[in-house]
């Protein structure tokens, strides 16, 4: 990567990006910029929520995501791997139906 140039995802490693508890996240797309913030509660079974707002103005709500959950993030679909308890919502980018190779198997 040459340097100023710019990552849609600068947060995602090998394919997998982890949304801290209530920290907040921008991502710049289409020349607009996007905050994204997930919480993750533990009522009435663990699950997430994943907020997405462009420029101040709410855009998009995932509510009650547990693994194996898709969503669209920006025009990228994500499919939820994880949801730790007041901790983090990991994603896996999912490219044309097929999850993005991390090298991770099913199971482990």
């Amino acid at each position: 990567m040459s340097e100023g140039e710019k990552v849609k995802y600068p947060f995602a490693f090998d394919g997998r990006w982890a949304l801290r508890h209530q920290i907040p996240y921008t991502v710049e797309h289409d020349g607009r910029t996007y905050q994204v913030l997930a919480t993750v509660f533990a009522e009435p079974s663990v699950h997430g929520r994943i907020r997405v707002g462009c420029e101040g103005r709410p855009v998009g709500e995932f509510d009650g995501l547990t693994p194996g959950d898709v969503l669209e993030i920006t025009g990228d679909s994500w499919r939820v791997a994880e949801v730790d308890y007041r901790t983090r919502i990991v994603l896996e980018h999912v490219i044309d139906g097929c999850e993005e190779d991390t090298g991770v198997q099913p199971g482990t």
